[in-house]
């Protein structure tokens, strides 16, 4: 198994002045100590080329940090990038190719305005989907109604989870938004496709974050406190979103939690805290279903009611989510990784949670194309 003993991240927000090679390099800038000790690089990332015209980012950014002899590749699995760039380095470790993988993911999307993001985003569906005038927000709007619909779920309980996560947010130093919202001010927001508000989708954000990697018994070499990773479950659905049979769920997600729980030989009930991937509030529900941590049709009560909060019983996006902390695609798995690195090591500050020992993140690819679900612990 992998251990990651060391973390770096910038601050998501949006009009950063670096490009995105020294914006990757700002976020290993706190790990420089360790560089005679990596062996392999990936880089996360989904659309420097569309959105910044650079070309194998991974191979500029080796070269960027005078890691020009290091092997190196880029992972690129839209918004789902950044767990599968932690799973090959788990799989590169587990297979004896390489024993220390710095993962780096980066995505700068303020350099096109937000209609140039959605078009290019929209790519990521099939070609007679995207033509009939589907888009991810427009996806997540019709998830929140087939919810609403088939668990009476109350909307202002979907718009709470926005609601905790600006407070968890205004927590974090490196989030995109650090202010606290209300319910009425989310409720209040722009319409961007009914009945899903401007404060319950993620923004458009550069950021970058990055993570070391190592084997569990070279890890202690790193640091006394390593964080484990225990396991890592990957599943996969169609990309035609009109063959799946039911809106309220994702299969992808569902699996691939199956999968992580059983090889780390833990159930739902043993995790203390989950990073899920929020683009919109909606999701947050959907998900922490699919995984387990509540029954179905219980997660919009949970929202409502404090049991996602930091102290609540099952604390779900300590961060901020992707909805306060920011998404810049190809760095929001791997900043979900380094939020469980502080909040296992107990380093989270006023984020911090009781009980830390067992967390969890699920990246996500498009819309549940594929999942990502990661277990992490104090042990092996």
């Amino acid at each position: 198994m992998s251990a990651i003993v060391d973390v770096g991240l910038t601050r998501f927000q949006k009009k950063r002045e670096e490009n995105v090679v020294a914006l990757a390099a700002a976020a290993y800038k706190p790990l420089l100590r360790h560089a005679e000790k990596i062996d392999f690089v990936i880089v996360a990332n989904s659309y420097s080329g569309e959105l910044n015209l650079v070309s194998g980012i991974n191979n500029h950014f080796t070269s960027h940090v005078s890691l020009d002899k290091v092997r190196s590749l880029r992972a690129d699995n839209i918004s789902g990038s950044g767990g599968t760039a932690i799973f090959m380095a788990d799989t590169l470790i587990k297979a004896k190719v390489a024993q220390t993988v710095l993962v780096i993911g980066v995505e700068k999307m303020s350099d096109k305005n937000t209609a140039e993001n959605a078009e290019i985003i929209s790519t990521l569906l099939t070609e007679r989907e995207r033509e009939s005038g589907v888009t991810l927000p427009s996806l997540a709007a019709l998830m929140a109604k087939s919810y609403m619909q088939e668990y009476n779920a109350d909307r202002e309980a979907i718009a709470w989870v926005a609601v905790k996560s600006h407070k968890n947010g205004s927590l974090n130093q490196y989030a995109h938004y650090q202010k606290e919202t209300s319910i009425q001010q989310v409720m209040n927001s722009a319409i961007v496709a009914d009945p899903l508000r401007a404060f319950e989708y993620s923004p458009i954000s550069d950021g970058a974050a990055a993570l070391l990697i190592t084997s569990n018994e070279n890890a202690i070499k790193f640091t006394p406190k390593p964080v484990f990773i225990k396991a890592i479950g990957f599943a996969a659905d169609t990309s035609h979103l009109t063959f799946r049979d039911d809106f309220t769920s994702i299969e992808a997600v569902r699996e691939a939690g199956k999968m992580a729980y059983s090889m780390a030989n833990v159930k739902p009930k043993d995790i203390g805290f989950a990073e899920l991937h929020d683009m919109a509030t909606i999701l947050e529900i959907v998900q922490s279903e699919d995984l387990q941590l509540f029954d179905r049709g219980q997660g919009w009560h949970c929202a409502r009611d404090g049991t996602t909060a930091i102290d609540g019983q099952m604390p779900i996006n300590t961060s901020g989510g992707l909805i306060s902390k920011g998404h810049p695609i190809g760095a929001s798995g791997v900043a979900q990784a380094t939020e469980a690195f502080f909040q296992i090591r107990g380093e989270a500050g006023a984020r911090q949670v009781k009980s830390n020992k067992l967390g969890l993140s699920i990246s996500l690819a498009g819309f549940g194309n594929n999942a990502t679900v990661i277990v992490y612990g104090d042990s092996e």
